[in-house]
C-alpha cells in the first residue's frame, strides 16, 4: 500500500463543480475548503437568466452518491438545482465559505498561500494545493461594439440583464446568436413581443427533444451511441478498431442522423407551405453535424422550429453590421427595425485574476481556453488543478472523476509524464479540436460529446474499469448512461489503493 499524508486544498468556486469536487476530496481523506465570492452556492446557477432549464435530465445531474431528494423536473429549472446544491453541502457537511473572494495566490516551495476578502476583512491561509473551479461560462456576457451603436434609439442588452422576461412585451425584438441562451430568448420572446428577428452569423444543429419518438439520452447516453463519436482518443480496443477500420460506418451513420434531424426539424412545415419551408431553411445547417458537436450544442427548444415556421420567429442568416437610430442593419443587406437588441454571443474568455501574472499568460492566451494536460493541470504550474472546466454531456461524473485523478496526484500516487510528453498530448488534442471541432470559447478546455471517451481514459489512469454497468452486458452496450452509475469508483479506487504497490502512470491517448 501506497502511504500517504493528509492534504489540505483550497477550492475556489462553489457552483456545482466546486461542490463536487470537495465532495469527493473529502471521501478521499483530503481536507477541501470551498471559497466562493458570492453570498449564494449555484456559480452559474446562482444568476442565471428567468425560466432557464438543465438541457441535460436530472438522473445525470447530481452527485454520483446523492440522488435528488425530492423529485425535480425531468428538466431541472435553475430554482431546483440551487436547493439540491444547497442540500448535497449540507450532506456532506462541506466547508464552504461564502462571500469569500480569493483575491490573490502566492507560490510557495509546498504549496500556496491563499489570500482571501471577506466581510470580516483580508486573511491569508495556507493550502498543500488549489483546484480552480470557477467554471469557464462565469466571466461577463461578451458585449461587441458596433457602428452607431451610440445613436440606436433602443434598448441593447445581453442575457446578464434580464431579471424578468416582461422585457420582452409589445418590442419589436431582435436576438443575435445561435446558442442555448439565444435560441432560448428568441422563443419566450416569439410569445410576448410585436415582433421576433432572430439574427445569426451560422445556422448550428441542435439536439431534438426526441429522436423518432426516443427521448435523445437514449441514443447519445449508451455505449451503442458513444462508441461511434469521433474523438481525439479511443481509449478502448473496439472504439479503435472502428473509427480506424470502419471509418466509412461512422461516417455513415451520422449521416443518417443527419437525415432524421433534418426530417425531424422540416416537418414543422405544413406540406405545400413553401415560405414556411425557406424560413425553415434559413436556420437549417449545410455543414456536417459531427463538428457542431460541442460544448455549445444546443437542444432545440421545444417551440422554436414550430415559431419560425409559423413565421412568430423571423431568421435572418447574417451577422450584425450597425446600427441606426431606429434598426439594426446586417451583412446581408437586411434592415430590421426594432426596440430591443439582446446580444446572446457567448461568455468572454474565463481569467485568473487571483494567479502570479507568469501563470495567468500561460492560461490566458489560448482563446479556446485554458489547454490543460488530461484538461485538469498545466504542465507548468505546479499544485494547481482545474475542474469544470473540462465540461461535458455528463458533467458531474467529469468533475468526480476528474478529482479523484487529482486527488491520486496530490497524494504522489499518480505519477505525472514529463512536461514535453504533456505539451505532446496537449498538442494533439488541440489539434484534433480544431480541425474536427468548430471553434467556440470552450473548445480548449472542454470535453463536450466527447465525455465517455474522457471518462474511459481517467478511469483508466486510475486503474478502475471504465465500464460501469458490468457485468450486465446488455445494459453496458444499451442502457443509459447516467450520474449514479460513477457512485462506486471512489470506493474502488480505494480497493485497489490497498494492495498497489506501484505508482500509476496516465495511459498514452494517442499514437
Amino acid at each position: 500500500m501506497i502511504q500517504s499524508q493528509r492534504k489540505r486544498v483550497a477550492v475556489i468556486g462553489g457552483g456545482i463543480s466546486g461542490i463536487a469536487a470537495a465532495k469527493v476530496l473529502k471521501q478521499q481523506g483530503v481536507s477541501a475548503v470551498i471559497f466562493e465570492k458570492d453570498a449564494a452556492l449555484g456559480g452559474v446557477w446562482a444568476d442565471a437568466y428567468p425560466d432557464v432549464r438543465l438541457q441535460n435530465i436530472a438522473s445525470q445531474y447530481h452527485l454520483s452518491d446523492f440522488p435528488w431528494p425530492t423529485k425535480p423536473d425531468l428538466h431541472p429549472s435553475a430554482a431546483q438545482v440551487r436547493e439540491y446544491l444547497r442540500q448535497a453541502v449540507a450532506h456532506f457537511a462541506l466547508d464552504v465559505r461564502l462571500q469569500h473572494t480569493v483575491i490573490h495566490l502566492t507560490e510557495q516551495t509546498d504549496g500556496w498561500l491563499v489570500r482571501h476578502e471577506s466581510p470580516a476583512g483580508v486573511h491569508e491561509e495556507r493550502f498543500d494545493y488549489v483546484i480552480v473551479a470557477v467554471g469557464q461560462y462565469s466571466d461577463r456576457s461578451h458585449r461587441p461594439r458596433f457602428p452607431g451603436q451610440q445613436h440606436f434609439r433602443g434598448t441593447l442588452i445581453t442575457d446578464a440583464d434580464v431579471s424578468s422576461l416582461d422585457v420582452f412585451d409589445g418590442q419589436r425584438t431582435v436576438v443575435v446568436g445561435f446558442g442555448k441562451t439565444a435560441l432560448d430568448m428568441a422563443t419566450w420572446a416569439a410569445g410576448r413581443s410585436a415582433r421576433v428577428h432572430h439574427v445569426f452569423r451560422t445556422p448550428r444543429w441542435l439536439l431534438p427533444e426526441r429522436i423518432l419518438g426516443v427521448h435523445f439520452t437514449f441514443a447519445l447516453f449508451n455505449r451503442l451511441g458513444t462508441v461511434m463519436m469521433p474523438s481525439w482518443s479511443h481509449p478502448t480496443a473496439v472504439e479503435r478498431f472502428l473509427h480506424r477500420r470502419l471509418g466509412s460506418a461512422v461516417s455513415s451513420f451520422w449521416r443518417m442522423v443527419e437525415s432524421i434531424f433534418r426530417l425531424q426539424m422540416m416537418r414543422h412545415a405544413v406540406k405545400g407551405d413553401s415560405v414556411a419551408e425557406k424560413r425553415l431553411l434559413t436556420v437549417l445547417p449545410q455543414h456536417q453535424l459531427v463538428p457542431d458537436l460541442r460544448s455549445a450544442t444546443a437542444l432545440a427548444p421545444e417551440r422554436y422550429y414550430r415559431y419560425v415556421a409559423d413565421g412568430q420567429i423571423t431568421p435572418h442568416h447574417g451577422a450584425v453590421r450597425g446600427f441606426t437610430r431606429t434598426s439594426v442593419e446586417l451583412s446581408n443587406g437586411d434592415s430590421i427595425a426594432c426596440d430591443l437588441v439582446m446580444m446572446c454571443v457567448g461568455s468572454e474568455r474565463p481569467t485568473f485574476p487571483f494567479l502570479p501574472s507568469q501563470y495567468r499568460q500561460l492560461l490566458e492566451e489560448e482563446v479556446g481556453g485554458p489547454q490543460l494536460f488530461r484538461h485538469l493541470v498545466h504542465p507548468r504550474i505546479p499544485r494547481l488543478g482545474f475542474v469544470g472546466f473540462n465540461h461535458g454531456f455528463m458533467h458531474v461524473p467529469i468533475v468526480e472523476v476528474g478529482t479523484l485523478w487529482l486527488a491520486a496526484l496530490f497524494r504522489d500516487e499518480l505519477a505525472l509524464p514529463t512536461v514535453a510528453e504533456m505539451d505532446e498530448s496537449i498538442h494533439h488534442i488541440r489539434a484534433w479540436k480544431r480541425q474536427h471541432i468548430h471553434f467556440e470559447p470552450a473548445s480548449g478546455s472542454a470535453t463536450s460529446t466527447r465525455y465517455q471517451q474522457y471518462l474511459d481514459t481517467l478511469l483508466k489512469d486510475l486503474g478502475i474499469s471504465p465500464y460501469r454497468k458490468l457485468p450486465n452486458v446488455v445494459a453496458e452496450v444499451f442502457a443509459r448512461y447516467e450520474a449514479r452509475d460513477y457512485r462506486d469508483a471512489s470506493r474502488e479506487y480505494d480497493r485497489k489503493r490497498e494492495r498497489r504497490t506501484r505508482i500509476l502512470r496516465p495511459i498514452r491517448v494517442h499514437m
